[in-house]
């Protein structure tokens, strides 16, 4: 199982691992399977330094890439394929429009066969496997 995490969840590990699930913590902790961060997720934490939502971030917004790879975790890409799944999700079922983070994020765990690790609960019932 590879596993995808969600940006709160890449935050909480960092800030505060204690707002993880205990199921969540073992996985991450044990590292006995491939976790990759999107590259979605570096842009949603760099919008979000740049919009004053995180401004505990703005030290380091530029380092977020080796910090990942620091943590033993992979960075994965955004492929031409995940972009066109991901502008098409709205047309899938009937549960609620996730946003354009979010609908990339549920495209790249289909496309590239990840499990989704998020407390989002937006993020459950689209076909995507979703851990917490």
């Amino acid at each position: 199982m590879k596993l995808l995490l969600d940006s709160h969840v890449l935050l909480w590990w960092w800030c505060c691992p204690a707002l993880l699930s205990s199921k969540v913590q073992a996985l991450l902790q044990a590292l006995d399977q491939p976790v990759v961060v999107s590259a979605a997720t570096l842009w949603e934490l760099s919008r979000a330094v740049e919009n004053g939502e995180l401004p505990e971030l703005a030290p380091v917004v530029w380092e977020l890439p080796q910090l990942v790879l620091d943590e033993g975790f992979a960075i994965l890409a955004i492929h031409a394929q995940h972009s066109l799944l991901a502008g098409q999700w709205h047309t899938r079922g009937k549960h609620p429009q996730p946003d354009a983070a979010d609908r990339c994020l549920l495209a790249q765990a289909q496309s590239e066969g990840l499990s989704l690790v998020s407390s989002d609960l937006a993020l459950r019932g689209h076909g995507v496997p979703v851990i917490w």
